[in-house]
């Protein structure tokens, strides 16, 4: 493998190549993205530029979080320069904090290496580019960072990462001559959207987390009914074991219920959607949403147990992830059941339906040991297309079955009058709560 030097500029042999970032510490850490840029040094529209969201154009496809597949031969005539870029916005972290940065070029016979130095506070970084020469390519180790991150590049290179909509047609058909002129009325003027942030989400929420939030902004999909999203709760079940990376060795046993609390915001309605028999929702009607099945325990196919929802990224309410693990499953504390998490993920479909492998993702972790019967890990809202997620764990009181709830002001209610209790689904036909709607109480 050849190793080059930051400005150096190398001939490349052959057609085909895979570019990748690799790192000496977890991977994840950076990710990789690739600019189609003319000649005049722009993209041609923003379909030039290939990311998470836009995983392919001519010539150029995103074959992992970390690599690009490029064909030189497949690459418009009016391409002149593919920019590989790398980021750590995602990751909220700068490049100061990645050791053993480096980006590798393979062909089948060719491999070369470079090694980005004197990183520090970029979060964006400009690492190689093949472009034109005469009839053939060439590399140009750049190392380029930028602090200001991704709003830096994009305007450098003309890429649009902001939707601020379509302003209203300014022209008029005159008015007839015989009409008399009609007094101007000045309208109310509408608040302008915010800009749509196509940054790539990938957040774990800890008790240990300074800010127990994190968003996701489901413009990105632009209508496209191929984005999903899910929200669920996934455990390792107690005893579950656990290599020193954190992966799981063995999974445990152990139940648990989860049930999804969604309030209207304009009724103040509640309604209760989970695994129990006939109030699993549906994605035709509010809150629009539809529950995939109660779990059937952890280690099944090898894998965690899963409990999620669907939801139609719209403006559903306030939804609540609450945790029941009383009664049948027996008390405890909540995190003894191995790992409980609240996956929250936003994507395009894998061949299962659900959120792919790109999908932005947030993991929000139960945060004690508290021995109550209820907790709710999850807050989850969407105000203008944005879903921001509320990370902290709050716990009923100790020994109260009564689920907790939002009033109506959409204030968390630990014990909320007339709500739903826990009870036994041996007992009573699969049913674990004593209600599933009614109305948040003042």
């Amino acid at each position: 493998m050849l190793e080059v030097v930051k400005g150096s500029k190398t001939d490349l042999a052959e057609d085909r190549y895979t570019v990748r970032l690799t790192t000496a510490g977890q991977p994840g850490m950076v990710d990789i993205a690739a600019v189609l840029l003319a000649d005049d040094g722009k993209v041609r529209s923003d379909d030039d530029f290939v990311f998470f969201n836009n995983p392919t154009a001519p010539g150029v496809a995103l074959t992992a979080d970390d690599s690009v597949s490029v064909d030189l031969t497949t690459v418009p005539a009016d391409i002149h320069r593919v920019l590989l870029t790398a980021s750590t916005e995602a990751q909220g972290i700068d490049f100061g904090a990645v050791t053993g940065l480096a980006v590798e070029v393979h062909g089948t016979s060719q491999r070369l290496r470079f090694t980005p130095s004197s990183l520090s506070t970029e979060t964006v970084l400009q690492v190689v580019a093949l472009y034109r020469r005469g009839t053939g390519w060439r590399m140009d180790a750049i190392g380029q960072g930028y602090s200001q991150g991704l709003a830096a590049l994009a305007g450098e290179h003309g890429i649009d990462v902001d939707d601020p909509g379509t302003p209203a047609d300014a022209t008029s058909a005159p008015a007839s001559p015989s009409a008399p002129p009609t007094p101007e009325i000045a309208a109310p003027a509408a608040a302008a959207a915010p800009p749509i942030s196509f940054e790539k989400v990938k957040v774990a929420l800890t008790k240990e987390s300074p800010d127990r939030t994190a968003r996701i902004d489901l413009r990105k999909g632009q209508g496209d009914p191929n984005w999903v999203l899910t929200v669920g709760l996934e455990w390792d079940g107690r005893g579950a074991t656990y290599d020193r990376n954190g992966k799981v060795k063995k999974y445990g046993t152990g139940d648990l219920d989860v049930y999804f609390f969604c309030r209207n915001e304009d009724t103040d309605e509640y309604v209760v959607i989970s695994g129990d028999k006939g109030h699993r929702g549906s994605l035709e009607h509010w809150p629009f949403i539809h529950h995939y099945g109660d779990s059937q325990g952890p280690g099944k196919g090898k894998k965690p147990a899963v409990e999620q929802v669907r939801v139609l990224p719209n403006e559903n309410g306030d939804l609540l992830v609450n945790i029941y693990q009383s009664v049948d499953n027996g008390a405890g504390a909540l995190d003894t059941f191995g790992n409980p998490r609240v996956a929250i993920r936003y994507g395009r479909a894998g061949k299962d339906g659900l959120p792919g492998p790109d999908a932005d993702e947030i993991l929000v972790y139960v945060g004690n040991s508290k021995n109550s019967f209820w907790a709710t890990v999850a807050h989850i809202d969407v105000q203008d297309g944005v879903l921001t997620v509320d990370g902290e764990t709050r716990y009923s009181r100790i020994g109260s079955e009564r689920m907790p709830g939002l009033d109506s002001k959409g204030k968390w209610v630990r014990k909320p009058s007339g709500g739903p209790t826990g009870r036994s689904k041996k007992r009573n036909g699969g049913l674990g709560l004593d209600k599933y709607s009614g109305r948040c109480p003042a």
